[in-house]
């Protein structure tokens, strides 16, 4: 039997995962995590030198963002953006609508976006392969499984931060060794 899916798809982001993302990243500017989720990414982001982070969460119980958007609707996206430019943007969409996220916030971004998903997120499907094609990642930070429910058990898929930046074509991919804190 499958486990029910949590509601708004609530698999929040270890803080370690986010600091393996900024070692390797220069991220500096305006920030827009858009999922914020529990805070765990703009947390860490926001302790970063020269970065100033906004937060958006559709779930209007998450006092601690700053907007409530739904980005999976194009006009939201256009509200969220409209008042900023931001230099990046850095999430861990839900899954299920990762698509439309990456692609609304590769167009918002001006440097580029960092966005944690699986690594199947890049099999060229229907709903993404022409976009992927068209613009294929700059960056891939491959993690170790992550443990998305907090209780120790792991992801059953591999996750890595999947980066796309505006005017570089080269690509790298960098794997991160397990610690064990991870």
């Amino acid at each position: 039997m499958a486990t029910p899916r949590r509601a708004l798809d609530a698999y929040l982001t270890p803080r370690w995962a986010t600091e393996e993302l900024v070692r390797r990243v220069a991220i500096e500017g305006e920030v827009l995590e858009p999922c914020a989720g529990d805070g765990a990414i703009s947390e860490v982001l926001g302790k970063l030198p020269g970065v100033l982070v906004t937060t958006n969460d559709l779930d209007w119980s998450r006092e601690g963002s700053d907007w409530h958007f739904d980005v999976t609707i194009p006009f939201d996206w256009f509200c969220l953006c409209s008042q900023h430019n931001f230099d990046w943007i850095i999430s861990n969409p839900p899954f299920s609508h990762a698509p439309q996220i990456v692609r609304a916030a590769y167009e918002s971004a001006r440097v580029g976006i960092a966005m944690l998903l699986r690594l199947s997120f890049l099999e060229p499907c229907d709903n993404r392969g022409a976009w992927l094609a068209a613009h294929p990642p700059t960056r891939l930070i491959v993690l170790p499984r992550i443990s998305f429910t907090g209780d120790g058990g792991k992801d059953m898929v591999t996750c890595a931060w999947v980066i796309f930046e505006h005017g570089v074509s080269k690509q790298t991919i960098e794997i991160v060794e397990k610690e064990s804190n991870q």
